[in-house]
């Protein structure tokens, strides 16, 4: 199986922990995999395999991404699919000028590559549990404690489907002022 890669932001481990036990006290059994705290992320681009060998070229180019560090908000619990069985529960994180304007700047700097990142429009969340696995449907509030942290840095993830941690930092670029 070829390996397969994602750009993004890895969450802090005291706002990952907090994330997770949230996720707990929610007693939820409707999910096949529920993300652990140290592979909580955002993806600010997903990969997927890289069919032409360009992932070390394309780790130089990223090098150029040149961004200020800047706070994000996690401010609520949200579903992608139908509430009551939804396919992904994410914690939401408040609209960013400056985390929108990242991720331009990495699909700018990969768009010469030939490894086809994802085209679907940028919703940046924090996968929580995913793949809905049948039973009743979730009747309670999922509500979440709002968090704020610092990004001062994005890495170039490889997924390794086996093991935990499962998203593996292999560059990782500081953001820096000015």
């Amino acid at each position: 199986m070829s390996k397969h890669y994602f750009i993004g932001i890895k969450i802090p481990e005291e706002v990952a922990v907090a994330l997770d036990a949230a996720r707990q006290e929610w007693n939820l059994a409707s999910h096949k995999r529920y993300t652990p705290p140290v592979d909580m992320h955002i993806t600010l681009l997903f990969i997927g395999n890289d069919p032409h060998g360009e992932i070390e070229a394309a780790a130089k180019a990223l090098k150029s991404v040149e961004h200020a560090p800047f706070d994000l908000a996690v401010n609520g619990a949200e579903t992608f699919g139908n509430p009551s069985t939804p396919r992904i529960i994410y914690a939401s994180v408040e609209a960013s000028k400056e985390l929108a304007a990242l991720h331009d700047q990495v699909r700018q700097t990969l768009l010469p590559f030939n490894m086809n990142p994802d085209t679907k429009p940028f919703v940046p969340h924090i996968t929580l549990a995913g793949k809905w696995k049948g039973g009743p449907p979730i009747e309670q509030q999922l509500t979440l404690k709002p968090a704020t942290f610092r990004v001062a840095e994005f890495s170039i993830f490889q997924i390794e489907p086996q093991q935990v941690p499962r998203y593996i930092p292999i560059h990782t670029y500081q953001l820096k002022e000015g």
